[in-house]
């Protein structure tokens, strides 16, 4: 979803060259596109937050209610509360509108297999983010009597948002052998043999939020 039609078809080239991926439908407006997913199915959006009728966010919410597709934002608008909203509201990652074709389409493909790309301005205010958190939620604190360390907690809300090792590493400033080091210690404080099960318990447990 993007309203300048010259970038919109730019948009559309890249995803068409790209290996088993084609355009489902564009629009330029969030009026064009609300209407266009009740009709037709897709597993990925890329979306503008300026529109002329409203927020990119509008149809994020719209779209999340009409099936599982997931949201990758790409937009001009770099500063905090942009990046905090469209994170808030549910988007799956959050790129700049200066990313270079062939990593759009990397992350493009990222998305659609899970994980999160974050530009790297945007993941220093999701950094931010993850770290408020759990003062903001009862069920969100590695206090006392957590077996996890503060680090380790950060490690497993950045895999509950869908961030990879690297990601997360980016995000941390930290190597992703270091993060995997943490992930070691998290799946022996606490039982378990993969990063689904190390959430679940972790969420079961209140060390992170369930909505996290």
């Amino acid at each position: 979803m993007e309203d300048d039609p010259d970038l919109r078809g730019y948009l559309a080239t890249i995803v068409n060259h790209a290996s088993g991926l084609e355009v489902a439908f564009s629009a330029g407006t969030v009026a064009e596109a609300v209407a266009a997913c009740r009709t037709q199915a897709c597993d990925l959006a890329l979306v503008d937050l300026q529109l002329p009728d409203g927020s990119g966010l509008d149809f994020v919410a719209e779209l999340k209610r009409q099936c599982d597709a997931r949201t990758l934002i790409l937009t001009v608008l770099g500063d905090r509360q942009s990046v905090l909203v469209a994170l808030h509201a549910g988007a799956d990652g959050y790129l700049l509108k200066d990313t270079p074709a062939d990593q759009l389409r990397r992350s493009i493909e990222m998305t659609l297999a899970g994980e999160s790309p974050i530009s790297p301005q945007a993941a220093t205010y999701l950094l931010e983010l993850i770290k408020r958190e759990p003062a903001s939620s009862s069920a969100g604190s590695a206090g006392p009597a957590s077996p996890l360390t503060t680090r380790e907690a950060e490690i497993l809300r950045l895999f509950s948002r869908g961030l990879s090792y690297r990601e997360t590493g980016e995000v941390l400033s930290i190597s992703s052998h270091t993060v995997g080091d943490h992930v070691k210690a998290i799946y022996r404080k606490l039982s378990v043999h993969s990063r689904a099960e190390a959430i679940f318990e972790a969420r079961s447990l209140g060390l992170i939020a369930s909505d996290e």
